[in-house]
């Protein structure tokens, strides 16, 4: 395809980027350091008014007015709560020096209906200063996420789990629970789609979340939304006809030189005979393109499913249905992730296939997995994976991945990692998890491994998660119900904090 006719991405539906942009000073949350001016006086708060807010009621807003001041933060905790107890924080927000008025501080991750004793904590640099208590009752949640529940069993880690879920026909939230199931932020989107897409939380701070009613190969419009946890919009992306944006995966990166990529997944159809394998003779097939961005939206790289595979690979149903008969696809790629060298990882679900793609020249390095596969599986004793999803890279450059299990006899989802040896071309099993009693999840699912060394898998289908230590044991388990039915969760995604990326 010449460059002049590749499709682009576009931004589209800009708005203003709002608060959370002045909520850092340091990636620690630590108060800026300032040289002393000599004769300035120690930091004053003037005055300081705390209100619900009103877009959020697990939220509130603290207006500072203060003097001698270079950054604040607000500390607070539950009204009752032991003295003992740790308190939360926002991270230091600068209000620069001398006399000023108006300083918003957010506050996020309140639990429903609960009063909140909360100071605000300047710094400056002749010391630090504190305000006189404010108090505020969080609100209850809306009547849609109040058909929502998480039980959970055991301790989770630290953090919140960010997913999407479709409640009430019309509307997807994006959602974060703590580990004892409770609703900590919530954003609400309108969307028809039957469920939430991908969600997750970007380098940058920001969320970016699917709405459409793509699968990955319908010719329907859907675009991903990138906002702040405030719930201000930043951009939208979405593919120019003739191709459609998939809902599996956007990645927001800043690269050595600084400048800001998007990575993520487009589609076209074609017209293939796909009578050999029960299809009609003129079926308008999906194939993918993996596209990094520019933060204009123009292309920098594209590596197209239709110039480097071909359909006897397709080996995973449906082919072409009973999910999508009219509108398959025959690749269905449902992760992207980045290897040490920056080259990408991809999982291909329809093959059965992962593959390590040269990010420079769209070259396949290796293929693990499929027809095509390169490598030989050690002390698996599944003998492989087939119609994985979530295929990640450690920082020990194992593979970790979410075994959908398609073709294990019974069929059974688990996670797994392995060691590659791209030289020797051996993948070898180091650790696996196969809950008991046995999952199995036709599709979708997730795995994310957690600063502790601990597992996150999500078991989307099923609506079910469970985060597993290194020994192979369950530490936390947790099932979503709507409406006191289990819900179709795309995806489950443990974070550090919503004031910032954090590695939880």
């Amino acid at each position: 395809m010449p460059p002049s006719s590749v499709p682009r991405l576009v931004p589209r539906c800009t708005f203003a980027l709002a608060l959370l942009g002045t909520l850092a000073c340091g990636d620690d949350g630590t108060a800026p350091v300032s040289p002393p001016p000599g004769t300035q006086a120690p930091p004053r708060v003037v005055a300081a008014t705390i209100t619900a807010d009103t877009a959020n009621v697990l939220a509130a807003r603290i207006t500072v007015t203060a003097e001698h001041a270079d950054s604040a933060r607000a500390i607070y905790r539950a009204a009752g709560a032991a003295a003992a107890a740790p308190a939360d924080t926002t991270p230091f927000t600068p209000i620069g020096t001398g006399a000023t008025g108006g300083t918003t501080l957010l506050v996020l991750g309140l639990r429903p209906a609960t009063a909140y004793q909360a100071q605000v904590e300047l710094a400056g640099a002749q010391g630090v200063a504190r305000s006189d208590t404010l108090a505020v009752t969080s609100g209850a949640l809306p009547d849609l996420l109040r058909r929502v529940a998480l039980t959970t069993t055991g301790t989770g880690g630290p953090g919140l789990n960010l997913t999407a879920l479709q409640v009430g026909g019309s509307t997807v939230y994006a959602v974060a629970f703590d580990s004892a199931g409770t609703i900590r932020w919530y954003r609400p989107f309108a969307s028809d789609a039957p469920v939430g897409g991908e969600l997750k939380q970007q380098r940058n701070g920001h969320f970016t979340l699917y709405v459409g009613t793509s699968t990955g190969s319908e010719p329907v419009p859907g675009a991903y939304v990138e906002f702040t946890a405030a719930g201000d919009s930043v951009r939208a992306f979405a593919a120019t006809p003739p191709r459609y944006t998939d809902d599996h995966e956007l990645w927001v990166t800043t690269g050595s030189d600084g400048q800001e990529r998007i990575h993520t997944f487009t589609y076209d159809h074609r017209t293939t005979d796909l009578t050999a394998i029960g299809g009609s003779a003129t079926a308008p097939l999906a194939g993918h393109q993996l596209v990094r961005l520019r933060a204009d939206g123009t292309t920098e790289f594209e590596w197209n499913a239709w110039d480097h595979l071909t359909l006897d690979e397709w080996i995973e149903p449906p082919k072409p249905g009973p999910v999508k008969p009219d509108q398959p696809d025959f690749d269905h790629p449902n992760s992207i992730d980045f290897d040490r060298d920056g080259n990408y990882i991809v999982s291909l679900r329809d093959l059965g296939q992962v593959v390590k793609l040269d990010a420079q020249t769209g070259a396949i390095l290796w293929r693990l997995g499929g027809l095509h596969n390169e490598f030989t599986f050690v002390d698996d004793p599944l003998g492989g994976f087939s119609a994985q999803h979530s295929a990640r890279i450690l920082p020990n450059g194992h593979l970790l991945l979410y075994d959908n299990g398609t073709r294990h006899q019974p069929q059974e989802s688990r996670a797994v990692e392995y060691a590659l040896d791209t030289v020797a071309k051996t993948a070898t099993l180091v650790w696996q998890f196969r809950h008991q009693p046995i999952i199995y999840t036709p599709f979708v699912g997730r795995v994310q491994r957690l600063a502790s060394g601990n597992t996150l898998i999500a078991y989307g289908q099923a609506g079910h998660a469970a985060e597993v230590g290194a020994d192979q044991l369950p530490k936390w388990e947790a099932d979503l119900a709507v409406d006191g039915k289990p819900a179709f969760v795309y995806r489950m995604v443990r974070i550090g904090s919503l004031y910032r990326y954090e590695e939880p």
